[in-house]
């Protein structure tokens, strides 16, 4: 079985023995540091896309509100429906108020897997 590791700051694939990501220059040791929920909201940038719907799950279940920025951050550029639908939850069980911004955001193509969710 092949890994794929990833540098755990910018998600750009990196050897297995590599301290210091070649990308963007953080030594992956210090990120062992790092409290839980900000990897939690480092991963809704990870490539594999069952990574940032699972990551938009635990958020929201945990409602934490530090990960709004990023998750916004997320949603403006991307095309997958699956973590769209993800990302709008996660927003509006942190913080009902959130559904407004999240329709701007999406106003010209709403994707059919949250047209209900923002009724």
């Amino acid at each position: 079985m092949i890994v794929t590791y990833f540098c755990l700051n910018c998600w750009n694939e990196i050897d297995k023995d590599i301290t210091i990501c070649p990308y963007c220059g953080v030594d992956q040791r210090e990120l062992d540091k790092i409290e839980f929920n900000e990897k939690l909201i480092r991963a809704i940038y990870h490539p594999e896309p069952e990574t940032p719907i699972r990551v938009a799950n635990i958020l929201a279940k945990l409602k934490l509100k530090s990960a709004i920025p990023d998750l916004f951050n997320r949603l403006v550029n991307e095309k997958d429906p699956y973590i769209i639908k993800a990302i709008v939850e996660a927003l509006i069980e942190i913080d009902i108020d959130n559904k407004e911004r999240v329709k701007n955001i999406l106003s010209k193509q709403i994707p059919v897997t949250v047209k209900k969710i923002l009724e």
